[in-house]
């Protein structure tokens, strides 16, 4: 089977069925988050505390990735890549509009995420994988966290997904009970109750977060099970919304680690893969199925100080921190077991690699950054990627400025950095550029010398390097200077206060502001301080809030 495999990979006829493809993505995972044992930096579960089982199989009959990069430092540019294959640059997405558009509607924010009042989102005239995989007879699904848009024009069954289900942007960006704010709306980011979408529809809001994972994982098994017994190939995109604050879990997992919520989050996430690998095992799939699992970008250290040890600083951040990210592959029969890689990867690279192992061309009207890597995949290689970008901001009007750093084989250099935490080094331009060998100092603590020839060789080829990639560039519209409005914000019932007037606009799902199973749980209110208080007022507003009719 294996040769018949290795056959096709490298184009040549073969009868057998087109693989399927899952891609696992985690929302702000750093790399020592999960636990794998082995591993020459990174993937401790910090130092033993959260214990991730199911990705230490994956990764023991797999591929693992110890140097793989998300294209961007924040999760709506990271989104936008691995979906198209290009840096988000080139779509216009990810440039802060309070520096690049102070008079976009909305208020002038530094974020440069899509925000839940959004004008604008992935364009259309980007093609995604489910868009490129469908004509060659696939059946898509998109399940979690899409953050590429909000608006019906952006969702995933407008972008090539036959099916969406999950919540269409980050979990702290509607109120719930995880992210209660006194239930006062926040525009443009908190400016209604979390809201669940099956399709398009709103059907629940806010969504009870401690179910949300179980009902992915049902949603996700469903899909499956279908697709084998039509004998159908089949794209799953499983973006999860963990483990984004503010994290949450079920009575389950509540306490279950040693590492607080996040860690517990990170758990069922863990447990949420495994029955996801046990479908595709049960139902036969498994060995014609490339899983993929990696993160959109590094862990925020304001929410985890040790999630991206050992490297520097975390998400929203230059440094490695906020770009390299855990990464693996699983195909039983297909990628070698057991392997780790020090190969250069990015999450661009599962849409031409995807394509390729499909049988589909790439499009070629339009330039792709990430590479096909299943010769990697396949063990028949261990190189990808020469060089890596970093953005700071992607805002193509000034794509020489905004990239601050070029990593190229072992060398990364700045021209500028931008930190979370106080750094060596104060943020801004760097002059002379700070050079770090990563493969020796992968902490990025000690530049090289700037008085030495191997310095000033590192320079001028990597320099070359970054010039030839902005000559790529071109100026595109600026999809966050679109700014955000109210009117589209999702709201279930713009009248609900009519009939709860205690509750914020838009509540549907009044019963999800007080959940039962985590109020009446110790485990659970132990293991968040917020939670008792919390508790207590939302039983108040459900004793008290009874209908108006």
């Amino acid at each position: 089977m294996r040769g018949i495999v290795l056959l096709c990979a490298v184009g040549l006829a073969c009868a057998r069925p087109k693989p399927n493809f899952v891609i696992l993505f985690a929302d702000d995972l750093g790399i020592d988050q999960i636990n794998v044992p082995g591993m020459a930096y990174g993937y401790s579960g910090e130092k033993g505390v959260i214990k991730t089982p199911h990705l230490a199989a994956m990764a023991k009959n797999g591929l693992v990735f110890q140097t793989f990069y998300a294209s961007f430092h924040v999760c709506s540019p990271s989104r936008a890549s691995i979906m198209t294959g290009r840096y988000s640059i080139r779509s216009g997405i990810g440039a802060a509009p309070g520096q690049y558009a102070p008079d976009a509607p909305g208020l002038n924010l530094n974020s440069k995420v899509f925000s839940a009042e959004a004008v604008g989102g992935l364009p259309l005239n980007e093609t995604t994988i489910a868009e490129a995989l469908k004509p060659a007879g696939y059946r898509t699904a998109a399940i979690g966290k899409w953050h590429l848009g909000q608006r019906e024009t952006y969702l995933p069954t407008n972008r090539g997904f036959d099916q969406y289900f999950g919540v269409p942007f980050s979990q702290d960006m509607g109120l719930s009970f995880w992210f209660f704010n006194n239930l006062d709306p926040v525009e443009p980011y908190q400016p209604t109750g979390l809201p669940l979408l099956n399709d398009t529809e709103i059907i629940e809001q806010p969504v009870a977060l401690d179910r949300l994972v179980h009902r992915y994982v049902d949603a996700a098994v469903d899909f499956i099970a279908d697709c084998a017994a039509r004998d159908e190939p089949f794209f799953l995109y499983l973006p999860f919304n963990h483990v984004h604050m503010p994290n949450s879990c079920s009575q389950q997992f509540c306490n279950s680690s040693r590492q607080g919520p996040v860690g517990d989050a990170v758990q069922e996430m863990d447990w949420a893969i495994g029955q996801i690998l046990a479908a595709l095992e049960l139902h036969k799939v498994e060995n014609n199925t490339l899983t993929f699992f990696t993160s959109d970008n590094g862990a925020p250290l304001i929410q985890d100080p040790d999630g991206d040890m050992l490297l520097r600083d975390g998400k929203a951040s230059t440094w490695e921190g906020g770009f390299r990210v855990p990464a693996m592959a699983h195909w039983p029969g297909t990628i070698p077991a057991g392997k780790v890689t020090e190969a250069i990867g990015s999450t661009m690279d599962l849409f031409p690699t995807m394509l390729a192992l499909a049988d589909v061309p790439l499009p070629k009207d339009r330039v792709y950054d990430g590479l096909d890597i299943s010769r990697l995949l396949l063990g028949q290689t261990d190189t990808a990627h020469d060089c890596i970008m970093y953005y700071h901001n992607a805002a193509a009007i000034n794509a020489s400025g905004e990239l601050f750093a070029v990593r190229c084989g072992d060398h990364k250099v700045y021209w500028a950095t931008h930190s979370t935490t106080n750094q060596p080094w104060p943020d801004g331009p760097q002059d002379p550029p700070l050079i770090f060998d990563l493969h020796l100092d992968p902490g990025e603590t000690i530049p090289l010398p700037s008085n030495t020839s191997l310095y000033k060789d590192i320079l001028h080829a990597v320099t070359q390097k970054k010039n030839q990639h902005l000559l790529t560039i071109d100026i595109v519209p600026d999809q966050m200077a679109k700014g955000s409005i109210a009117t589209y914000m999702l709201c279930s019932d713009p009248n609900s206060q009519s009939t709860y007037p205690r509750y914020p606009p838009c509540t549907l799902s009044p019963q999800n502001w007080h959940p039962n199973d985590i109020c009446n749980s110790q485990a659970c209110l132990a293991s968040n301080p917020n939670f008792a208080k919390t508790c207590e007022e939302t039983k108040l507003l459900r004793d008290i809030d009874t209908p108006v009719h």
